[in-house]
């Protein structure tokens, strides 16, 4: 029996990573029980689905899983389109979060899916494929969405969670795609080192109701894994690949849900091996109950928490469901900068009901806390509205009517305020013409002040000191500048002044050490950057190597 499972696009090409943890869970779990499988990740993949399903004869496989989400639905179905023409006899399976929410409307309403599993993949796909493989009755397989002889969908009963996560082999898959995964780092500021990296689950689910995460889908029954199941599977990956991981990305929807637990673990990685450093996700209300657990994992290793922050409006916080105020949010940012853990922002600049006071609070926490974070995306973000989520049921109730099946509703398209129309398209305006060269002339400008070089003429005020320490003030004003715009957009926005677009003389003036508009700041910066490596008499291309080591700190 031919087996494939696959990642399909979401359409842009700046989502791949590493490999889809949950079709290689899968796959490796078939491939215990007996049956091999193909893994194909084209999440970066612009190509069109028809032209994918051709080039990798997807069509050949007897049975090809989809995993299924809100940004690649669509495409997902042309794909399983051109499947079903070219190979009607093919079963055509969806899974994951979106396929999950909407199991019975994909059934109904698109007839080339033979069925969907619903929730956790692993043991109801196991079943699925010896039902298909020895020809028996689907009727029998847990988890599964179907339709009979007679064309009527049937949906079968839902498998208990799996308790015992040890039980399942490590997610050990490979997947083909148009390009090959980057290697996976982490930049160790502390140690100024560059460190192979991996991630790596430890549990499964969220015990919280935060209304926009897609995790709810899939049950809100949390689970874990031993610690000497996590430092075993770091080992098997080391042997696997050849790579020498000595930093640990735990990759749980909520790692520290159980404090306890969590230290356990890292304390077992740490007898391990000592060099590994790591990080992880979890709530600002767990970080601030568990002050002192957080404390020994800093002298553990610890270099950073993706922190769910979200928003510093209390009227957002509520609608999120984030059951925590403002002041809480505030209390655990600097209960972490005491004591040295860097934070990873969660951040939800705009949701739907939105208002620019809500903005204004936001902008106020970040100027406060957040003035040197980088990268600057957080302002570019917005809610989700995930299907099977209760945020998406909430605005699909106060607009009156459902959102359609498989699309993810366009920001500027849900936003209930005129003004916060302004500010979102004026935002994404700036983020087109304006960000990505401040990210390059940033991150060109930092690796060039690093360079043992430049910090030596700087130490000794030998050589070109003085244009060094002139063109700090301008990598300053570089990184602040979109914190600069923002504040000033907002500001102008709540007086009623709203400007055209983000070259406005209101939004464009007034930067940098010699007051220059944003575009010559950044074309004087980006000259500098090459006047300067000719001064300190930089080999050619030794700076892109530099930059090229330390890209990581901007990914």
């Amino acid at each position: 029996m031919k087996i494939a499972f696959v990642n399909p696009s979401v359409g842009f090409s700046e989502r791949r990573k590493s490999v889809p943890i949950g079709l290689a869970y899968i796959m490796a779990y078939l491939e215990a029980k007996g049956y091999q499988s193909d893994g194909y990740d084209f999440g970066d993949s612009t190509t069109p689905p028809a032209e994918l399903v051709r080039k990798y004869e997807l069509w050949k496989y007897d049975l090809v899983g989809l995993s299924v989400y809100n940004e690649s639905f669509h495409i997902t179905m042309r794909m399983a389109e051109e499947i079903k023409f070219l190979n009607p006899a093919s079963f055509i399976l969806t899974g994951g979060p979106q396929a999950t929410a909407t199991h019975e409307t994909i059934m109904s309403d698109w007839k080339l899916i033979d069925g969907v599993i619903r929730k956790e993949g692993e043991l109801p796909t196991h079943s699925l494929v010896e039902a298909i493989d020895h020809k028996t009755d689907l009727a029998d397989v847990p988890s599964l969405t179907w339709r009979d002889s007679t064309g009527t969908t049937r949906v079968n009963c839902e498998m208990v969670p799996l308790e015992e996560l040890d039980s399942l082999p490590y997610p050990a898959a490979s997947f083909t795609g148009e390009y090959e995964y980057p290697p996976l780092h982490f930049f160790d500021k502390l140690q100024d080192t560059l460190r192979p990296a991996i991630a790596i689950n430890t549990s499964r689910s969220c015990p919280y109701n935060c209304n926009f995460c897609g995790v709810l889908t899939i049950g809100r029954r949390y689970r874990s894994r031993t610690p000497a199941s996590i430092s075993n599977e770091l080992e098997f990956f080391r042997n696997l690949h050849g790579r020498d991981y000595t930093h640990v990305y735990f990759s749980d929807a909520n790692f520290f849900v159980r404090a306890g637990r969590a230290l356990d673990i890292v304390r077992e990685l740490n007898r391990f091996d000592d060099r590994v450093t790591f990080s992880f996700g979890t709530r600002v209300n767990q970080v601030l109950r568990a002050r002192d657990v957080i404390k020994e994992m800093r002298s553990l290793g610890l270099r950073f928490i993706e922190l769910g922050i979200e928003n510093a409006s209390p009227a957002v916080l509520a609608r999120l469901a984030k059951g925590v105020g403002p002041s809480v949010n505030e209390a655990a940012v600097r209960l972490l900068n005491r004591l040295g853990v860097d934070i990873a922002l969660d951040y939800i600049m705009i949701d739907p009901a939105s208002t620019i006071e809500d903005l204004q609070l936001n902008m106020r926490f970040l100027e406060r806390y957040f003035l040197e974070y980088y990268p600057h995306d957080h302002f570019y973000t917005s809610l989700a509205l995930y299907e099977g989520t209760p945020a998406r049921e909430m605005y699909e109730e106060r607009r009156g009517g459902k959102f359609e099946t498989g699309v993810l509703p366009a920001t500027r398209d849900v936003l209930e305020r005129s003004e916060t129309v302004i500010w979102w398209e004026i935002s994404q305006g700036f983020r087109r013409d304006y960000q990505r060269r401040i990210d390059v002339t940033l991150a060109k400008g930092e690796t060039l002040l690093r360079h043992p070089a430049a910090v030596k003429a700087l130490a000794e005020r030998s050589g070109p000191w003085y244009d060094l320490s002139c063109f700090q003030l301008d990598v300053i004003s570089l990184k602040h500048a979109p914190v600069v715009f923002f504040r000033r957009l907002i500001d102008l926005i709540a007086d009623g002044k709203a400007p055209k677009s983000a070259g406005d003389d209101g939004l464009n003036q007034g930067y940098g050490s010699r007051d220059s508009t944003l575009d010559d700041l950044i074309e004087s910066s980006r000259v500098r950057v090459e006047e300067l490596a000719d001064l300190l008499q930089l080999p050619l291309g030794e700076l892109d190597q530099a930059l090229h080591l330390s890209g990581a700190a901007y990914e």
